[in-house]
């Protein structure tokens, strides 16, 4: 079900894209990121990571725009000092303190207000697709986290000239505990970043 809305999504944005053409910008952007992720059994606490990838951006007005872009995410987080206390039957032995560092592929589509020909807003949905991870949480290398992950993400860009200065938060909406259904664990993401627009 996921696959095909993502699917249709994309099919759309390029349809749109097509009809648009001369509307249509892209460039690249990277990000420092602040993430943690919330839940019984985790720290809770922000890390510092990163994204990085491309955007695009197609004007449907002079102060309406749709915003996708494609990213790389880098999640990292920690275990709590008291994991095993919840897992007591599944949790590997020093789970607990323990890394836990997640790659997803992110697929943010905002949808942009200019309020001014420096400043625009953003808000939309984000999927983020899990590509890789490393963490040792439960015994048998059993994965402990889910591997997709829906968000909404809200923030702010400033335009000089090509390049955008963003600031953004994406709060994870999905429950992503794949070990059972007792405590929900959730992300939330600080990003501070740059963006230049290349056409």
């Amino acid at each position: 079900m996921t696959n095909r809305l993502l699917l249709i999504i994309t099919g759309c944005l390029l349809l749109t894209t097509a009809a648009y053409s001369q509307s249509f910008h892209f460039g690249l952007k990277a990000d420092l990121s602040f993430n943690s992720l919330h839940g019984n059994g985790l720290a809770g606490t922000f890390k510092p990571a990163f994204n990085a990838g491309a955007f695009g951006e197609l004007n449907i007005s002079s102060k309406w725009a749709i915003q996708p872009e494609l990213l790389f995410t880098l999640y990292n987080n920690k275990a709590g000092a008291d994991f095993t206390k919840y897992y007591v039957n599944s949790g590997a032995s020093g789970a607990n303190n323990s890394k836990i560092q997640l790659g997803y592929l992110s697929i943010p589509v905002l949808l942009t207000y200019n309020v001014n020909e420096f400043l625009s807003l953003n808000l939309g949905p984000q999927y983020n697709l899990l590509v890789s991870y490393d963490e040792t949480l439960l015994q048998n290398g059993r994965r402990a986290i889910k591997k997709n992950d829906l968000g909404a993400a809200a923030g702010l860009t400033l335009h000089v000239s090509q390049v955008r200065f963003y600031g953004r938060y994406v709060m994870g909406l999905s429950d992503l505990n794949d070990i059972d259904n007792r405590y929900s664990w959730k992300t939330h993401q600080i990003q501070l970043g740059l963006g230049i627009a290349i056409k």
